[in-house]
């Protein structure tokens, strides 16, 4: 039975072309049934428009996060749409992350905030140093020597005092005639200047 709305945008989204879906998707003002519309229809890239919408309505972004896959579920965390328990990273990191190589970027994005938070030191992104370690160890090979990956877990707010230490102290690659290679005495050195800001912040908590 079809769901009877009072918005007219809403009531007539199954008449709507794809392409006017979407607009309203993007739309920040689209009225919150037509939100929950959209989050219930079929057509995926409407519903990727609005997962990244910033005025979603809690109750669209909870439908959204209901649908299987990770795709809606990593933009809903980039955005700070979905607000997870600190348990709760773990387990959804483990359940649809982990391990998986086509969603490495957006498992970035979900743990460490949208691209645009990527130097923002004050970003909303929660990911416990627990999560945040766990990720470290399980990224593939060739991230572990990119210094844009690896800045992105020395810029994270909650990034440990061990995992700078790490970082601070990884040796370089081997070199290899094909391949571009980053350098990483810039990025040594962001750790070592993080090691000195968690030394401070954790000595000051304990007076």
């Amino acid at each position: 039975m079809k769901t009877v709305y009072t918005s007219p945008y809403a009531n007539n989204l199954d008449k709507m072309l794809n392409s006017e879906k979407v607009a309203l998707a993007k739309n920040r003002f689209t009225d919150d049934e037509t939100q929950m519309a959209i989050a219930k229809d079929w057509y995926k890239l409407a519903q990727t428009y609005l997962a990244s919408n910033p005025n979603i309505t809690e109750e669209a972004a909870k439908e959204l996060w209901s649908k299987r896959g990770y795709v809606l579920k990593s933009q809903l965390l980039a955005q700070g749409r979905i607000k997870l328990k600190k348990k709760e990273y773990a387990e959804v990191y483990r359940k649809y992350f982990k391990h998986n190589r086509r969603s490495h970027w957006r498992m970035m994005q979900a743990f460490f905030g949208g691209y645009y938070w990527y130097r923002n030191d004050n970003c909303s992104n929660n990911t416990p140093a627990e999560v945040i370690e766990e990720i470290y160890g399980d990224l593939p090979e060739d991230e572990r020597t990119r210094s844009y990956t690896l800045e992105r877990f020395i810029n994270h707010k909650n990034c440990s005092l061990n995992l700078a230490l790490r970082i601070s102290t990884m040796p370089d690659p081997p070199k290899h005639p094909h391949r571009y290679h980053h350098n990483l005495d810039d990025l040594r050195q962001k750790a070592l200047l993080k090691v000195a800001e968690i030394t401070k912040r954790e000595g000051v908590d304990s007076r």
